[in-house]
């Protein structure tokens, strides 16, 4: 089974020259660039750097970022990568199969990219050779990190997301990427502005002690002569090595034993936009429909470009009295987090087209209120998570991303908890679908004012204890106060939104015809 892996994976790389010249050319210069750079780059450090300070804190921190990759590439977009199921007609035991995708891994371009690194790390770094047995393994067990992470990264993501799910998945891999590059260039720009590295150095310490960086301190540490701390690294690097693999031989075990759920082939599912990308399921389609209405009708597009009027008004009047310039970091992104949530508080009757159908087919009212919160939590759980990491490069001090994601999360997700409410509860008549987004229905009921009046003091009552919670930790940054502040604030935030679906459910279950009635009253 190895040798007839081998093969297809030396014709696999080859593959990547088939086509025409000039795409060839591309590919082999492509290559050339990247074994290059992977074999410049550790002497480019050495040559900018003494021995031992921060070069060793470059070494451990671009080693993890680069081990960490191993793992997080495949586990967001396998598509380059063999599928266990794809040798499941073969009379081949799973462990067979599991050991040779295992061991053939390493012939692939990425893979000698990886090794050509190391060796280069390691001719690089004369003063390494001071640590004797420990170097050679610490760099060993790196390969083999990665060898592992590589197919349990790809592996966990083929059997559990599969096809079905795969570009939502890449979609959520992009995000983060961008959310982490503000991040990225405040550390650098930290780093390169102050003369004790000390951003570096932190993110160091930190990464050391995870199985991505532990080889490369444990070289240090013995080159230091603390070979007790070396191998307790090595101790955490090897641990890890076992556990991801026995998790891949159970992930090929399950994968031959199983097959993904089939698609509705016979379904026309071409040309529906959104449709396209939800199951045909109450809550999704409703969902679906709501992601349209974002994307086409104006009304939606007019309340997003004005959601960020106010955050940025209280910025320019904090700024104008004095206040903190990380005081005044902070406020924006809570406070549109909180508006985008709480504006889905009289959605319903933005709907008023369509309610009809959900009152007369009968579906749930936990379907109706899951499915119209899905495009406030898709577009604001993104910019939630990339506004943290911008807030936090304004503010000056990365250790509080994590209570500031939970802030800005647990304020959306209580937010649209809240508006899930009212929603049911108080609808009010609203602008109609056609009609100018600058035009309301005159009301002489007590709707409109009473509903914005009292879910907005609501989400702000309930939205205290998140941002208590993660001021605290701002205030006095730890690592185990920011850890609880976002687990906080993302806990309590799901607890109120679900909280909030099952009220409003029962009472649009409950309240029916009169939500329809008061929403189609102008119509």
């Amino acid at each position: 089974m190895v040798a007839r892996l081998f093969r297809l994976r030396v014709a696999l790389a080859g593959g990547l020259f088939r086509g025409s010249f000039v795409r060839a050319a591309r590919v082999a210069l492509l290559l050339a660039l990247c074994l290059g750079a992977s074999a410049v780059a550790p002497f480019v450090i050495a040559w900018l750097t003494e021995p031992g300070g921060i070069r060793d804190v470059l070494d451990v921190t671009i080693g993890a970022v680069v081990l960490a990759l191993a793992l997080l590439v495949p586990l967001f977009d396998s598509r380059r990568n063999l599928v266990p199921r794809q040798f499941g007609q073969f009379p081949a035991k799973s462990g067979s199969v599991a050991l040779s995708m295992l061991v053939t891994t390493i012939v692939s371009w990425p893979a000698l990219v990886m090794l050509v690194w190391l060796v280069a790390l390691w001719f690089a770094r004369p003063e390494w050779h001071a640590a004797g047995w420990i170097g050679p393994v610490a760099l060993v067990l790196a390969a083999l990190l990665a060898i592992v992470a590589v197919r349990f990264g790809s592996g966990l993501s083929q059997l559990v997301i599969g096809d079905r799910y795969a570009g939502g998945l890449r979609l959520t891999g992009g995000i983060l990427c961008i959310a982490v590059l503000p991040l990225l260039v405040f550390v650098i720009a930290e780093s390169l502005r102050s003369d004790t590295n000390q951003v570096l150095v932190d993110a160091a310490g930190v990464l050391g002690w995870t199985p991505f960086g532990a080889a490369f301190a444990a070289i240090g540490d013995t080159v230091g002569g603390d070979d007790a701390t070396a191998t307790l690294r090595l101790g955490v690097l090897a641990g890890t090595i076992i556990v991801l693999a026995i998790a891949w031989f159970g992930i090929v075990a399950k994968s031959l034993t199983s097959i993904e759920r089939p698609r509705d082939i016979l379904s026309a599912r071409r040309g529906l936009g959104w449709f396209e990308r939800f199951p045909a399921k109450p809550a999704s389609v409703i969902a679906a429909r709501q992601l349209t209405y974002w994307q086409r009708d104006p009304r939606y597009r007019i309340a997003l470009i004005a959601l960020p009027i106010a955050p940025i008004a209280v910025v320019a009047a904090f700024l104008i009295a004095g206040a903190d310039v990380a005081l005044a970091a902070a406020l924006p992104l809570p406070i549109f987090m909180l508006l985008l949530g709480w504006s889905q508080h009289n959605d319903i009757a933005m709907d008023s087209t369509a309610i009809w159908e959900h009152v007369a087919s009968g579906i749930r009212g936990w379907a109706d209120r899951a499915g119209r919160l899905a495009p406030a939590l898709m577009f604001g759980v993104p910019v939630a998570v990339i506004g943290s990491s911008l807030t936090v490069t304004f503010m000056g001090d990365w250790r509080v991303l994590p209570a500031v994601i939970g802030m800005n999360v647990g304020v959306l997700l209580i937010a649209t908890g809240v508006a899930s409410v009212f929603s049911a509860l108080m609808p009010y008549p609203a602008t109609r679908p056609g009609d100018s987004p600058f035009v309301q229905p005159q009301w002489s009921g007590s709707g409109s004012g009473t509903s914005q009046t009292v879910s907005m003091v609501v989400a702000l009552v309930l939205s205290v204890a998140p941002v208590w919670i993660s001021a605290a930790a701002i205030s006095d940054p730890s690592f185990t106060g920011n850890i609880f502040a976002l687990l906080f604030g993302v806990g309590f935030g799901f607890i109120v939104l679900l909280a909030g679906v099952s009220i409003g459910g029962r009472i649009f279950d409950r309240q029916g015809p009169e939500i329809l009635a008061v929403t189609q009253i102008f119509d």
